[in-house]
Order: structure tokens, then C-alpha cells, then sequence
């Protein structure tokens, strides 16, 4: 075989062989309707880049003009050298499939869809290690961070067709889907494998937020509690005002736009402080409306029982909150990797355990649930 035609052939499997991410555009991180679809209270929203240090923090953007879709992201604040601590994001293009992808090092764009016409992709955070720091900074030390959406030339984002009402969830590992993705009894992750452990979207919080018709936000870290946490997450009274150490979460004092539910799952990592709690829970409610439904569930283990009962009822009897409620489930049996962290479907448990209860104070029950 002639050599120029072998070469020539050559360049042509390796091109053909690239990823498919020419692209002639770059839609901005200031983008008005990109910035509709993001999670509420969750994102860090600057000129260069929106960023996140929570499980569960997602996006939805319906796309107009492209038959490509990339992100890019910037690894820079990421302090880790571990390539097994980095963030894993997924994702679905047109109610599809979930796909995801652990981030690296100097992060080439992430090809989200190719060869779709105008796809409506979600995105989401599902795993991220617990130990590097969470909220210091403007971009904390471990936050996924976007810096853009590649698209063909001419394309657009337009408003996505999202639930209007807000269900947000505060809680802790199990809140946050860490071990989800584990099978039953598969042991405690390493601490280098617990973002590969984690499934954000596992969480009972999330089945919850859906079945009920609610577009869901979350606060949740791994080790956390009334009082504070690991990687640097302070206690709630303050961590309710602060998306990060610099960045507020409220808008005029309040968050904005008001959540129709709060729902907060915390004791499992020790019994708190009453002061801790009705601390939270004041601020709480100066911070949303008088009629959104503050709902403080025992944890499903039974952890805590008894004090978290006491601080709430301390604070609605001082209070007159008639809009607080304690959700008690009793002791809930459900899977577990390792013996406290629920796998995918020891959320489906503790979900199906909550439903009858929360059904009574929010109105007749969906046909169909997850």
C-alpha cells in the first residue's frame, strides 16, 4: 500500500477516533436561563464560574441550536492530589439513562451529549469526598466548579419547565447519599473511595422532594450535625445564612425564593445540644415565610430520640411555630453498606416509612411513587 495513503488513513481514524468536542461556542456561566435552572440556595454564582460543594446540587437546562453539549470545569481550587477524592458529576439527557464521570486533573470539556438535537440535560453532584474543606473561600477547597457549556455556534439555553414550589432537605451523610451507591453489607468505604460510594440522587430527601411534586434543594455534608461538622461546615445557625464563609445565601435577609417545605434530618452523628438546635430553628424561620412547613424528622436509626425531641418541642412551645412539625418515624429497618449508611435501596425503605406520616400534613398522596 502506497505510504501517503497509509498515513492519510492514519489521520483519519485519529480524527475520527477524538472526542466530539469542537465546538463553536461557548454559552457563559452568567447566562440568564442558565442560571434559572440551578438548584436554589446551593450555587456560588460568580463572573467566571458557578460552583457547589453539595451532594445533590443540580442543574437543568433545555438547549436550543446545538446537537453538542460539553461542560467545561476547572480543577484549580481542588486541593487534593488524590485522583479518587475528585467530584463526580452525572448526568441524563432527555430523561435518558444516568451517565457520569469522576473529574481529573486539568479536566479536558466533558462531552454531556452528542449527536441529540436540542437536548434538556440534567445534571447533578453524586459523589464528593467528605474530608477536604467545604466552606472556606469564595470557591472552597473541594466544590465542583463550571466555568461554561460548549455548544454549536448560533445555540442557546431556554427557560426549562421546573416544579414551583421548593422542598429543601438539611441533613447529614445519609442525607447527602454517601454509601448509596455500596450494595448491602459491601463495609465502610476507604476514606479515598468515598465519592465513588455516593449517589446523590439515592437519597430518601430527593425520593421525597419528587414524589410529592417539589423542585428539591439540599444542604447536606458527611459528618454533620446541629453544632457543625467535618471539612469545615459550621453549625447550622450560621450555615443556614452562608453558602460558603464569603458567599450569603439570603437575599434581604431571607432566602429567596422561600422553600414551601424545609425538611431537617440531623442526630446521627451524636446527640446535640438543645441550644444548637432551637438556635437553628430560629434562624430557620426568621429566614423563610411564617407558612412554610419546617419539618424535623428523628433519624431513622432512632439516634438522638429523646434530645432532638426536647429542642424542638422547647422551641415550638417558645415560639407558638405552628407551622414546625417533629416527624417520628419510630426505628426504621432499612439496608446499609456498613451498617449505618443506607444503600439505594435502604433509601427506598426510609422513604416508604416517611410517606404515610408526611401524607397526613401534605395533602392526598401522588398515584404513583418511586
Amino acid at each position: 500500500m502506497n505510504s501517503s495513503i497509509t498515513i492519510k488513513k492514519l489521520a483519519l481514524t485519529a480524527i475520527l477516533g477524538m472526542p466530539t468536542c469542537l465546538h463553536a461556542a461557548v454559552i457563559p456561566v452568567t447566562d440568564a436561563n442558565l442560571l434559572k435552572g440551578l438548584s436554589p440556595y446551593n450555587w456560588v454564582c460568580r463572573a467566571d464560574s458557578i460552583s457547589s460543594t453539595g451532594n445533590g446540587a443540580s442543574i437543568t437546562l433545555k438547549f436550543k441550536g446545538t446537537r453538542q453539549v460539553a461542560i467545561h470545569v476547572s480543577t484549580d481550587n481542588l486541593t487534593t492530589k488524590v485522583p479518587a477524592r475528585f467530584p463526580i458529576i452525572a448526568w441524563s439527557v432527555n430523561g435518558g439513562a444516568a451517565q457520569s464521570r469522576q473529574l481529573s486533573a486539568n479536566e479536558n470539556p466533558v462531552v454531556l451529549s452528542a449527536g441529540v438535537a436540542d437536548p434538556k440535560i440534567e445534571l447533578y453532584l453524586k459523589g464528593m469526598s467528605p474530608f477536604e474543606n467545604r466552606f472556606t473561600g469564595d470557591v472552597p477547597a473541594n466544590a465542583l466548579r463550571i466555568t461554561g457549556f460548549a455548544v454549536d455556534g448560533g445555540a442557546s439555553i431556554v427557560p426549562s419547565a421546573l416544579p414551583g414550589r421548593i422542598w429543601l432537605n438539611i441533613g447529614d451523610s445519609i442525607m447527602s447519599g454517601d454509601g448509596a451507591a455500596y450494595a448491602k453489607g459491601q463495609g465502610r468505604p476507604p476514606d479515598d473511595a468515598w465519592a465513588a460510594s455516593e449517589d446523590g440522587r439515592a437519597s430518601y430527601g430527593y425520593l421525597l422532594a419528587q414524589h410529592y411534586g417539589y423542585r428539591e434543594a439540599r444542604i447536606a455534608y458527611g459528618g454533620y450535625n446541629w453544632g457543625g461538622g467535618m471539612a469545615g461546615i459550621p453549625a447550622l445557625d450560621t450555615l443556614i445564612d452562608q453558602r460558603t464563609s464569603t458567599v450569603s445565601r439570603l437575599v434581604d435577609g431571607k432566602f429567596s425564593p422561600s422553600p414551601d417545605v424545609v425538611l431537617i434530618n440531623l442526630g446521627e452523628n451524636g446527640a446535640p445540644a438543645d441550644a444548637a438546635v432551637t438556635a437553628a430553628l430560629v434562624k430557620l424561620r426568621s429566614r423563610v415565610s411564617q407558612i412554610t412547613r419546617i419539618l424535623v424528622m428523628i433519624p431513622a436509626s432512632g439516634r438522638a430520640r429523646a434530645e432532638v425531641t426536647r429542642a424542638f418541642n422547647s422551641y415550638r412551645n417558645l415560639a407558638k411555630d405552628e407551622t414546625a412539625y417533629l416527624i417520628d418515624v419510630g426505628q426504621v429497618t432499612f439496608d446499609t453498606c456498613d451498617g449505618q449508611h443506607p444503600t439505594a435501596g435502604g433509601h427506598q425503605e426510609i422513604f416508604k416509612a416517611v410517606v404515610p406520616v408526611l401524607d397526613k400534613m401534605m395533602g392526598k398522596a401522588p398515584a404513583s411513587r418511586p
